[in-house]
């Protein structure tokens, strides 16, 4: 069966506008998600290491959203000297802090369902810290609460196929994803998100290809949310652009790599045709 991975479909709104895949559930979708999303390049940081070593996508939030980012990978940190509620969470790599907040977060996700609402995210929030004493699990509960909590996908509902979340309520869009934890409401936060990764902090394409391969010969159930790392780092120059080499791997034209995937979580997601192969794969999925 051939399928058409031309960029003949809008990114802002490729899931509405690809309506043979609503038979499928979050985690049975192939989702092109964005490795690191609170560091970008547009975002601020100390002078060392500096942005060259820290930024893993080009633009905020909204951008990669508009870009067809369906999974954020989000990982916080927890400033209690901060005087706002919202600003006391920022978003790091590797503990070294981005300018951008929870707030931002928030806004953007809210900004971009009130335009694409039969688009659907997965929020997979990771690698809590604190730059004091013990994250705050319950002010980090709250604020995501009172902000999103028409958006959220209740945890009983996410075995539903996006059809049936669709017929369940007009604004349930997001699936947020986090460690457990007694202090997260467990009606609206999912299970953390299970990631793949090459555990190499300086892989090369070589050892990423190595370990895709590895991954993909038996993958994860589609009964959980999972994703794959289809990144790579330098030791001299920080996040890579491969996007030719991502092309090259997840075109279904060449393999099945995509189709056996849940979330391909990739560094500057504009920069290659991983939104195409990943709608191209569910469409097979679909069928």
């Amino acid at each position: 069966m051939t399928i058409d991975t031309s960029n003949n479909q809008s990114t802002r709104n490729w899931m509405a506008a690809t309506p043979q895949i609503e038979r499928l559930t979050l985690s049975e979708l192939t989702l092109p998600g964005t490795h690191n999303a609170g560091c970008d390049w547009q975002a601020s940081y100390a002078l060392i290491p500096g942005k060259h070593w820290l930024a893993c996508q080009h633009q905020s939030f909204r951008s990669q959203l508009d870009n067809g980012s369906r999974a954020l990978d989000v990982r916080l940190i927890h400033d209690p000297s901060a005087k706002s509620g919202t600003d006391r969470f920022r978003f790091h790599h590797n503990e070294y802090l981005s300018s951008r907040t929870l707030k931002d977060l928030l806004v953007d996700v809210w900004d971009f369902l009130s335009v694409n609402p039969d688009e659907f995210i997965v929020l997979d929030f990771k690698n809590f810290k604190s730059l004091k004493g013990a994250f705050d699990f319950k002010l980090f509960n709250a604020l995501v609460v009172q902000a999103l909590e028409p958006r959220m996908i209740p945890a009983a509902n996410k075995r539903l196929t996006l059809a049936e979340l669709k017929r369940v309520s007009p604004l349930q869009r997001v699936l947020v994803c986090a460690p457990r934890h007694s202090e997260l409401d467990a009606k609206l936060f999912h299970d953390e998100v299970v990631s793949k990764w090459s555990g190499i902090a300086t892989a090369n394409i070589a050892q990423l290809r190595a370990f895709i391969t590895t991954v993909v010969s038996a993958p994860p159930s589609s009964w959980y949310n999972w994703t794959l790392s289809a990144t790579c780092y330098s030791a001299t120059g920080g996040p890579t652009d491969i996007h030719e080499e991502l092309n090259a791997m997840f075109d279904p034209k060449n393999s099945d790599w995509a189709r056996k995937c849940n979330i391909i979580n990739v560094d500057f997601i504009e920069e290659s045709k991983i939104v195409d192969f990943c709608r191209a794969a569910n469409l097979l999925k679909a069928r």
